[in-house]
């Protein structure tokens, strides 16, 4: 191998090298950068819903404690006239339902038994104290209680607040308000743009009926996308944890990020998980971009670099060596005599040393 591609190999290799580390350094900081904004995003997505859950409390609470205070329900409740009830809360529980997305209007007696579920009135007179633990505590207390808990219906937003008779000194029992989940969770895409879902864990539900269920027992309640959900479910990803979880799903060409969150019922059961999905293909665009543009900077850069070298090199060093060779192949007399054709200081004395050896080599070839 000649010098000039000797040292062009070391000098493309050394500078390769130089390169591919601060490559590597940049496009680790891009995908650090990637993450904490994907971890970021996701975060202040979910929190959508959340504070969409968290203020549907507080209305269901609203509501709740309005109908306990309506003087006709006091007094149809107080008489135990079932049907006067139904006429008279049917038409507000429909308005409910059409504004406020309220599913669940349900009256109970002091004994915690089922007195009038409006929405299906001929389906009363269960004992809810074995069971409705939010019925139980505001029987106790006499207080408003609101949280996440499962019923007839299934999972959704309740309130129970206490009535008490026209004198106001009698507890004649409860009234319930619950917000459909559904109509949340639809309500959140709107405002984020992103897929929410409840999943619940099967040992809680009496019975899941046409519901997807994964196969460690988890069953999708309420979905923004029914097939996007299942899909993930079905890959299995999809696990219980009181931490929040960070994973990723591929479905045709998008990548999705999925956080899990812990969802927990009014006792303090964990009773599922809160899915929020988002395809951040902006983020990852950019990413791409940053990766195209590192690999151009790369090799423009060991392109430019080494074409200087090498030409630094080949002006001062290779040239003038081959000219003196070639020179001293020649005429070494006048080889010699020559000026040096490099200014570095070590061809300027391999010049010398040259004139030396010829001069040397001429007084031997004078003796007798």
């Amino acid at each position: 191998m000649s010098l000039d591609r000797f040292l062009a190999f070391v000098s493309s290799t050394c500078v390769g090298l130089v390169l591919l580390l601060g490559g590597w350094l940049m496009i680790a900081d891009q995908q650090a950068l990637l993450t904490d904004a994907r971890q970021r995003e996701i975060d202040q997505t979910s929190v959508v819903f959340s504070t969409t859950m968290d203020q549907a409390a507080i209305l269901s609470a609203t509501h709740s404690e309005l109908l306990a205070a309506d003087p006709s329900i006091r007094t149809h409740l107080a008489a135990g006239s079932r049907n006067e009830l139904q006429a008279y809360a049917k038409p507000m529980f429909e308005r409910l339902a059409r504004l406020a997305g309220v599913s669940v209007v349900h009256f109970h007696d002091a004994a915690m038994k089922s007195f009038l579920r409006v929405w299906e009135p001929q389906n009363f007179g269960q004992d809810l104290s074995t069971f409705r633990p939010m019925v139980v505590a505001a029987n106790h207390d006499r207080q408003t209680q609101k949280g996440l808990e499962l019923g007839v219906r299934g999972l959704s937003l309740r309130a129970v607040s206490p009535v008490f008779d026209m004198s106001g000194s009698n507890f004649i029992g409860t009234v319930e308000v619950g917000v459909d989940l559904q109509a949340l969770a639809d309500l959140a895409k709107a405002a984020s743009g992103s897929d929410f879902a409840l999943v619940l864990d099967r040992r809680y539900l009496k019975d899941v009926g046409n519901a997807a269920v994964s196969a460690n027992g988890l069953v999708l309640d309420a979905a923004t996308d029914k097939g996007l959900f299942e899909s993930i479910l079905g890959a299995g990803k999809v696990q219980l944890s009181r931490s929040e979880l960070l994973f990723f799903h591929r479905l045709g060409d998008r990548d999705l990020t999925i956080q899990g969150r812990p969802l927990i019922d009014y006792s303090g059961n964990m009773i599922g998980t809160i899915l929020t999905v988002s395809d951040f293909g902006s983020l990852e665009s950019y990413y791409n971009r940053s990766l195209v543009t590192i690999g151009s900077v790369f090799l423009a850069g060991l392109l430019i670099v080494t074409a200087i070298f090498m030409s630094a090199l080949r002006a001062a060093v290779i040239r003038p060596l081959k000219d003196l060779a070639v020179r001293v192949k020649a005429s070494p007399e006048d080889a010699a005599k020559s000026q040096a054709t490099s200014g570095l200081r070590e061809f300027r004395d391999l010049q010398k040393a040259v004139s030396d050896a010829v001069s040397t080599r001429r007084d031997r070839a004078g003796e007798p």
